[in-house]
């Protein structure tokens, strides 16, 4: 079952226009389609469905977030200061809590925020992070706290830095006064041949040592060849689209069977049209997203791997013969394999399952790894792909 497009957060009374609205605006405005704006950005359409929507709950961490925000303005060329004053404003409005501080940021100003309400709303501070960085009088404090140690450092700088200058100069005046060193020189057979003898003294006969020219040009040092710079392990890293990731073989049972689980009769968890439909011969599998919204990618036999996002009341069913799955949030969930309720014991909240259990030995964790251009592989696709590249750039390495 298709599930429906999350509700925009444009409901809220608010002085400032929501990220989604304005983000949705400005997208229609220069005329960019979903798709079109998924493959300039490398975003999925669903991220950037519920980054529309104001949907935080079903977004990943904040860090992701701003990044969206960053490649999503830059590719409509739109000014990202201004969406990112939009981004904290909203975070604060739908979570209603400050949107977290990153490396490059403070938290917004105030004291713990409470729930926007329609009353309250305009009154919640929206101070952008980098307008409270921007605060002249704290800037001026530090200032003053540290200027004494700063001139110091400045004073020793200057003096070393001079000193390595003037060295350079005196030692390049020198190095220009020395001949220079252009190694062995060679005369070609013929220039020896044709070469008049020089006048010899009778007294000083001319000492000619012919064997000895033959031994320099045999024995004379060859300059060796360039070699190529090698470059660091870290700049080979991040060349990798196929990062290293550690696998690992699927070993013992993902989920527990719970075949007398009340829930196998609520016909409100498990509606009777989703029981008429299994397949005998197939795996059956039905979702239902009952105390929240939970996200997920899915694997269907040898169909393509397909990302989506379950909103609270909604459901997703699916049949084949191997079916993998990947949830974030699962715990929000009920989960039917052929009409029973199965159990997914997790402490992080995300949950890897293959049916049939039978297959489990077929496959590896992470079951879809994503690669460095946010693209989901199965893990033995992507471990195919990370040899192919070690290969090539271990031909660019040593050509």
């Amino acid at each position: 079952m298709m599930n429906e497009e999350m509700n925009s957060g444009s409901g809220n009374n608010t002085s400032m226009s929501l990220l989604g609205d304005y983000l949705k605006q400005k997208r229609l405005d220069k005329n960019f389609s979903l798709e079109k704006l998924s493959q300039k950005t490398k975003i999925s359409v669903n991220i950037l469905k519920s980054l529309e929507a104001n949907d935080f709950e079903n977004l990943p961490s904040a860090a992701y977030i701003k990044g969206f925000v960053t490649s999503y303005v830059k590719v409509l060329g739109l000014p990202l200061p201004e969406a990112i004053n939009k981004m904290e404003y909203t975070y604060l409005n739908i979570l209603g809590k400050p949107f977290p501080a990153l490396n490059h940021t403070k938290l917004m100003s105030g004291t713990q925020p409470t729930q926007p309400t329609a009353e309250n709303a305009s009154q919640v501070p929206v101070q952008a992070p980098h307008e409270v960085i921007e605060s002249g009088d704290s800037i001026m404090e530090n200032t003053k706290s540290i200027l004494p140690f700063a001139i110091f450092v400045v004073v020793v700088l200057t003096f070393i830095g001079g000193y390595k200058l003037v060295s350079s100069i005196v030692e390049s005046e020198v190095n220009s006064q020395r001949p220079k060193d252009l190694g062995p020189t060679f005369e070609s057979s013929s220039a020896l041949i044709n070469n008049p003898k020089p006048k010899v003294e009778e007294a000083k006969p001319l000492e000619t040592k012919p064997a000895v020219v033959a031994e320099t040009v045999a024995t004379a040092p060859v300059a060796p060849a360039p070699v190529a710079e090698e470059k660091k392990p870290e700049e080979i890293l991040e060349a990798r689209n196929f990062p290293p990731i550690k696998f690992s073989k699927i070993k013992g049972p993902l989920f527990f069977t719970k075949s007398d689980a009340p829930e196998n009769a609520d016909e409100t968890i498990l509606p009777p049209n989703i029981k008429e439909s299994i397949v005998s011969d197939a795996q059956n599998i039905y979702i239902r997203a009952v105390t929240g919204n939970t996200w997920l990618s899915y694997k269907i036999d040898e169909k393509p791997i397909t990302s989506q996002i379950i909103n609270q009341g909604s459901d997703l069913y699916l049949q084949g013969q191997i079916i993998r799955l990947f949830l974030g949030n699962v715990n929000v969930t009920k989960i039917f394999y052929n009409n029973y309720l199965i159990e997914t014991p997790t402490r992080s909240g995300v949950k890897s399952l293959v049916f049939p259990e039978s297959s489990n030995e077929k496959f590896f964790m992470p079951l879809f790894p994503k690669t460095k251009d946010d693209i989901l592989y199965t893990a033995e696709e992507y471990m195919k792909r990370q040899k192919i590249e070690e290969d090539e750039l271990a031909k660019k390495a040593n050509p």
